[in-house]
């Protein structure tokens, strides 16, 4: 158990610490910040819609119609969330750049940009196209003759961007457990040169 003369001295310590290991600090703290929002946020919102809102709409809803327009609304309000998960974990690379720009901070960026990448395939790419043969189908549950080839279409593009999706989650999980494993060397590291100080 500290004494409080050992506490006092601990806490001398911390506030005796050049201002550039504070600035680092504080660097640190708000790049886990910004990572840990962005990437739960964006992983945690499309792993949610698709195990817990898209499966339930077309189960629930009367229609294939209707769980579609539905469906198309709420994946542009989860690609925009998407986005701002990206631009929180960006910012959290770009805060990180002068303390350790390593092999390690390479390979997680990378993975960050085959995210992005994966995301602006998928949202910006198979999205509008999607969009664009939903209008000309007459109807996904009784389609006419002239539909149904576009309805083959769709469906192709659906699971090409189920496929997307799910490589960007994979790949988001990855990164996660990557970077969580980056954080903690940079901590147990400054810890140990703490106690040889």
């Amino acid at each position: 158990m500290e004494t409080g003369h050992e506490v006092t001295s601990d806490m001398e310590t911390i506030t005796s610490k050049q201002p550039e290991e504070l600035i680092r600090y504080r660097t640190l703290f708000a790049a886990m910040l910004c990572f840990y929002a962005g990437l739960m946020l964006w992983v945690g919102a499309v792993a949610f819609f698709g195990i817990g809102v898209a499966p339930v709409m077309f189960k629930v809803l009367p229609s294939k119609d209707l769980a579609g327009a539905l469906n198309s609304v709420i994946l542009h309000r989860l690609n925009v969330v998407e986005l701002v998960g990206a631009t929180l974990t960006g910012v959290a690379f770009a805060l990180l750049f002068p303390l350790k720009a390593d092999k390690q901070y390479r390979i997680a960026l990378a993975l960050l940009v085959i995210m992005v990448v994966l995301w602006a395939a998928y949202a910006l790419g198979l999205t509008a196209e999607m969009k664009s043969l939903r209008r000309t189908i007459n109807s996904f549950d009784t389609p006419d003759t002239a539909s149904l080839p576009l309805v083959e279409r769709f469906r192709g593009l659906h699971h090409w961007y189920s496929r997307l999706v799910s490589a960007n989650l994979l790949v988001g999980l990855g990164l996660f457990v990557r970077q969580t494993r980056f954080f903690l060397q940079i901590i147990r590291r400054d810890v140990s040169t703490n106690h040889t100080n």
